[in-house]
């Protein structure tokens, strides 16, 4: 028997034993997936007790991504750039690997979903967290023409603009960071091809979108990446305004499959672990 999971406080809403479970089936694995709902303090203490398990790898999700690099003897490019971890690959020999798959599992939905990429694009991130920090990395990476960040903190925007200019001199001078009046945000989302939705608005009933209908037009994306709702609140303002969007359930099913690669070696079956997370 395979051993897999996931690490996070909280983790009962997660869809991650699902989707995963569902592409052990497909794939005839003799395979389980467990969660694992981790204080701060004890985190340590739980990755090195699934190591010594044998377990094969887990995935890490909020609020450990940051914390958990500390804890890898090595670090995958993909993590050293986003100076986070939500994937663990435990080596036979006990070595700890850490990677991250959730740009990577953006870009591969955006072009599953829409049939583009940020190469050359005007792109507005709203959010600037630790999903919305490595989706802003990826887009000023990918060769955007103009990123702009938006964050209720400020000061937050300024630290992932800092890290863009960082990896990249040409990307740091695409960059710029929102002023917190949301006036700004209208304007930039009106100035927009591609709007990307990374803030928690959409996760609790009654939740505003996070722009208004006038933010919007036709011929914009927006991409939403709550998927815990087939129409989040900003999916249904952004349709109104006439921009095609969706919800991030596609970025959740890439993000795995490339971690389920990363621990065995196979590709998984994205289109069970699709079916499973839509049902």
């Amino acid at each position: 028997m395979l051993h897999f999971g996931l690490l996070g406080h909280p983790v009962a809403h997660s869809l991650s034993p699902v989707m995963h479970e569902a592409s052990f089936r497909a794939l005839r694995l003799e395979a389980d997936y467990r969660c694992f709902d981790v204080e701060p303090d004890r985190l340590s203490e739980q990755v090195r007790r699934c190591r010594d398990e044998g377990f094969l790898g887990l995935n890490v999700t909020v609020p450990h991504k940051q914390a958990v690099v500390g804890l890898m003897d090595d670090l995958d490019i993909s993590a050293r750039r986003l100076g986070a971890v939500n994937t663990i690959r435990f080596d036979p020999d006990g070595k700890m690997t850490g990677f991250n798959t959730d740009a990577s599992g953006f870009l591969a939905d955006l072009r599953a979903s829409f049939g583009v990429m940020p190469m050359g694009m005007r792109i507005l991130v709203v959010g600037c967290g630790g999903a919305g920090r490595a989706v802003a990395i990826a887009c000023a990476l990918g060769g955007c023409a103009h990123l702009a960040l938006a964050n209720r903190t400020v000061a937050k925007a300024e630290t992932v603009a800092r890290e863009i200019a960082a990896l990249s001199e040409p990307a740091g001078d695409r960059t710029r960071v929102l002023p917190s009046d949301r006036s700004a945000w209208v304007e930039a989302a009106r100035d927009a091809e591609l709007i990307i939705q990374c803030t928690t608005a959409g996760l609790a009933e009654g939740d505003a979108p996070v722009l208004p209908v006038e933010a919007f037009r036709r011929g914009q994306y927006l991409y939403d990446l709550v998927y815990t709702r087939a129409e989040t609140p900003t999916i249904r303002t952004a349709r109104a305004g006439g921009a095609w969007a969706v919800n991030g359930l596609g970025m959740l099913v890439h993000q795995g499959a490339a971690a389920f690669r990363i621990w065995t070696g196979r590709e998984a079956n994205l289109a069970a672990m699709r079916m499973a997370v839509e049902r």
